[in-house]
């Protein structure tokens, strides 16, 4: 071992290290209550000091959260390229096998007896909580899979919050929720004129040919999502704490949309002009 890694290694161990109940406390100070609903994005690296397993982060998150509360991941099953080329694979999306490419958090999640998954093809959403069925509900009836209707929707709707785990801001989903709610006051189009088509094997083992309408080659283009997060941090609306040698942040899915109409109303824009 390189005497730099192994120096970054004793280092995290002596000084980094944090078990459950300081993630919990973190959790709390950072703002995260009892009955919330919470979305997690995360990407656990062997160097965040957590002394235990995935499924242990996972409890504490639940212990936190209550019995009240819910919690949610993604669990997208590829990486490394769009919506549109996993379409064209014609992969199926098996609502029981398919693992999540989201991260080791969600796939541990993903395995748990208490949590659902959304028929998306594109976007499935795990959840678990006594109301992840209704929040998971009719996602494969959603044209648009982060759209109305979809359980972005009602993360905003249910005022629910966002936390990131050492993971970088582009892995919110939720921001294309954001996109769809101003896609009428763009001067160009947000998705592609036609929908394509994936596969979901649902519960019952029964093959879903869902239509999917997929972001456009211009919007992917033409986004400045760095602008939308200096407008946040500006708002006050990005909350960090770091725990152990975990970098924690947490958003609210309300107030995060009501600072994007604010702020395109007075004219600001996510998007370069076409």
């Amino acid at each position: 071992m390189h005497i730099k890694t192994w120096l970054k290694q004793h280092y995290i161990r002596v000084f980094r290290t944090y078990g459950s109940a300081q993630l919990g406390q973190a959790l709390v100070a950072l703002g995260v209550r009892a009955g919330d609903v919470l979305m997690v994005h995360s990407s656990w690296l062997a160097t965040n000091g957590f002394v235990g397993r995935p499924l242990d982060f996972i409890d504490t998150l639940k212990s936190v959260l209550g019995a009240d509360g819910l919690l949610a991941m993604t669990s997208l099953t590829y990486q490394n390229e769009s919506s549109a080329q996993f379409l064209a694979r014609g992969e199926a999306m098996n609502v029981r096998r398919s693992p999540s490419r989201m991260g080791l958090l969600t796939e541990v999640f993903r395995r748990g007896r208490d949590t659902r998954r959304s028929l998306s093809p594109t976007h499935p959403i795990l959840a678990a909580g006594p109301r992840a069925a209704e929040f998971l509900q009719g996602h494969e009836h959603c044209l648009v899979p982060f759209g109305i209707g979809s359980p972005f929707d009602r993360l905003r709707a249910w005022g629910g919050k966002i936390l990131t785990v050492d993971a970088p801001f582009s892995t919110i989903t939720y921001t294309h929720y954001l996109e769809d709610r101003i896609a009428d006051t763009l001067p160009f189009p947000l998705y592609e004129a036609e929908p394509l088509h994936g596969v979901v094997i649902d519960y019952d083992g029964r093959h879903l040919k869902v239509p999917v309408k997929v972001l456009s080659d211009q919007a992917n283009r033409l986004r400045r999502e760095h602008r939308l997060v200096e407008r946040l941090q500006h708002a006050g609306l990005m909350r960090a704490r770091r725990v152990g040698n975990t970098r924690l942040m947490l958003l609210d899915a309300r107030a995060m949309a009501q600072e994007l109409h604010a702020w395109t109303a007075s004219g600001g824009s996510l998007f370069d002009a076409p």
